[in-house]
C-alpha cells in the first residue's frame, strides 16, 4: 500500500526538542490549531507579533502567548500528543520556518533544496540527503514559510518578481515562484538556501581536514601576500571557504576591500578576524537604471579610490567584472577572486574570454601571464572538498593555451567507508624564477625562496 505523505512525521524523530511523530489523521487539524493561534495572534497581539517577523529576539514573548492560548482551551489539545509537544510544534510553524527548521538549525547542513512541497534534499556533512520528513503541507504552505524569510528583506515572491536572490540572517536563499502564482518554475514553487559557516575555516583547519597539506600551508604564507590570485572550480567546491580564509595569510592592519553580489564573506563579523578592523566589505546593487547600478566591475573600479592593499572578489562571471580585475591587478593591486572552471587550466583560459575582446585577446594572455600568479583548483570528492591544483600561469600560446606550471597536485588513492576521499598531496615542480623575483621584491628570506626553487 502507498504511504500516505505526512507533512510533519519528521518532527520528534531525531530530536528531542520537537514532538514525536504525528498520525496523519492529525496533520489537518493541526494545521486548524496553527492557523486559529496566528489568527488570534494578529488580531490581539498585533505588534508583538510583527516585531517577532522581524526580530527574532522577540520570539520569546510570543512563545508564552502561544503557550498559555493553548493551555486555556481543551478544545486545542490532540489526543495522543503531548501537550508541551504540541506547544513546540506551534511554535516552529508560526515563529520559525516550519518543516525545515531543524535543518537550518542543524551545523552539519550546509544546503537546503526544495524541488516541491514534498521533495526536499540537504547536504550534511558534504553528503547529499533526499528527505521527504522535511516537506510541507502543501504549496501554499511551502509559500508561505519562504515569503516569512523574505519579509524582513523587505521582499515577497510575486509575479512581478519571481525570482529572489537574497540574504537572510545568515543563509542565502534563491526562490522562484511557481508558475500557477505566475511565476517561472513549472512545477511548483522551488528553493535552494545555502548556509553560512558561523565562523571561518582557517589554513590550520583546511590543513586538518585535508584540503591542502602543511607543505602548501607553508608555501601560501610565503606567497599570497604578494600574489594575484584564482581560486577556481565548480559550484559547490569550496571556493568561498578557501577564498574567506586567506586574508589570515595577511598582517592585521592590512587594509582590505572584499566585493561580492550578496556578503557571503563578512568577515567583521567572524571571530578569526576580530583583530582585523581595516577591513570595508562592499556588495552590488541592482537598478533598473544601469547608471544607478553597482556591479562587480563597478564597485571593483569603486574600490581603487580607497586605497585598498589588497581586494577580495567574491566571484569573477561577467566580461565587465574581469576586465575591471584585470585593471586593478594591471595597476599593482593585490587581487584574490573566485571564478567557475573545470580546471586549472581552464580557468586561465576563461580569464582571457571574459577580460578579452575577441580583437585583442593575445595581448590581454600577455598581460595577465605577468599579473596572475597561483591558480588554486579544487574540487568536490566524494564528501571532502579538495585543492587539486596550485600552479603558476607562466604565459600563454597565443590566448587560447595557457602554459602551467604545477607546484602541487593531488593524488587520490581511494575513497574511506564514511565516504570522504583518501590520498596526498605532493610537490610536482619547483616555482619560476619570475615568481621567486617577486618574493625578493617582498622581502621573502632567500633561504626560503631557495626551498621552493627545488624540490
Amino acid at each position: 500500500m502507498t504511504k500516505i505523505f505526512n507533512p510533519y512525521e519528521h518532527i520528534g524523530r531525531h530530536d528531542t526538542e520537537i514532538i514525536k511523530d504525528i498520525d496523519v489523521s492529525n496533520t489537518e487539524r493541526l494545521h486548524n490549531i496553527v492557523n486559529k493561534i496566528r489568527a488570534y495572534l494578529r488580531d490581539e497581539h498585533a505588534q508583538s507579533f510583527a516585531k517577532s517577523i522581524l526580530e527574532p529576539g522577540a520570539r520569546e514573548e510570543l512563545k508564552r502567548l502561544i503557550a498559555d492560548y493553548i493551555n486555556q482551551r481543551r478544545n486545542l489539545h490532540v489526543e495522543g500528543i503531548p501537550l508541551e509537544s504540541l506547544i513546540k510544534t506551534v511554535h516552529q510553524e508560526i515563529l520559525y520556518y516550519g518543516p525545515i527548521q531543524k535543518a537550518l538549525d542543524d551545523p552539519a547542513v550546509t544546503n537546503i533544496d526544495i524541488n516541491s512541497p514534498r521533495d526536499v534534499f540537504v547536504e550534511r556533512n558534504g553528503e547529499e540527503e533526499y528527505r521527504p520528513e522535511y516537506g510541507f503541507r502543501d504549496e501554499d504552505h511551502l509559500y508561505s514559510v519562504i515569503n516569512k524569510m523574505l519579509i524582513p528583506l523587505g521582499k515577497t515572491l510575486t509575479a512581478n518578481e519571481p525570482h529572489i536572490d537574497s540574504l537572510f540572517e545568515s543563509f542565502r536563499i534563491c526562490a522562484v515562484l511557481h508558475a500557477e502564482k505566475g511565476g517561472i518554475s513549472t512545477e511548483s514553487t522551488v528553493v535552494s538556501i545555502r548556509k553560512f559557516a558561523e565562523d571561518t575555516i582557517t589554513p590550520k583547519q583546511l590543513v586538518e581536514y585535508s584540503t591542502m597539506s602543511q607543505e602548501m600551508d607553508e608555501f601560501f604564507q610565503e606567497v599570497i601576500p604578494s600574489s594575484n590570485i584564482i581560486i577556481a572550480g565548480a559550484t559547490n567546491s569550496g571556493k568561498t571557504t578557501t577564498l574567506v580564509s586567506i586574508p589570515l595569510y595577511f598582517h592585521e592592519n592590512t587594509r582590505i576591500i572584499t566585493i561580492e553580489d550578496s556578503p557571503e564573506m563578512m568577515l567583521r563579523r567572524k571571530k578569526a578576524y576580530r583583530n582585523y578592523r581595516n577591513i570595508v566589505p562592499l556588495q552590488t546593487k541592482h537598478h533598473e537604471n544601469i547608471e544607478k547600478r553597482y556591479d562587480i566591475a563597478k564597485l571593483t573600479k569603486v574600490s581603487l579610490r580607497m586605497r585598498p592593499w589588497k581586494i577580495i572578489i567574491g566571484e569573477v562571471r561577467d566580461g565587465e567584472a574581469a576586465k575591471q580585475t584585470h585593471e586593478a591587478m594591471n595597476t599593482g593591486h593585490c587581487c584574490y577572486m573566485t571564478i567557475h572552471a573545470s580546471s586549472a587550466r581552464n580557468a586561465a583560459t576563461r580569464i582571457v574570454q571574459l577580460a578579452g575582446d575577441g580583437y585583442n585577446d593575445e595581448s590581454i594572455a600577455a598581460q595577465l601571464s605577468d599579473t596572475v600568479d597561483l591558480i588554486i583548483f579544487q574540487q568536490k570528492i566524494k564528501k571532502s572538498r579538495i585543492i587539486t591544483e596550485v600552479v603558476e600561469l607562466v604565459g600563454y600560446e597565443g590566448a587560447k593555451h595557457p602554459i602551467c606550471n604545477t607546484i602541487f597536485e593531488y593524488v587520490q588513492s581511494g575513497v574511506s567507508e564514511d565516504g570522504y576521499s583518501q590520498g596526498f598531496h605532493r610537490r610536482v615542480n619547483p616555482i619560476s624564477k619570475e615568481l621567486a623575483g617577486k618574493m625578493r621584491i617582498n622581502m621573502i628570506p632567500e633561504d626560503s625562496i631557495n626551498r621552493w626553487l627545488n624540490v
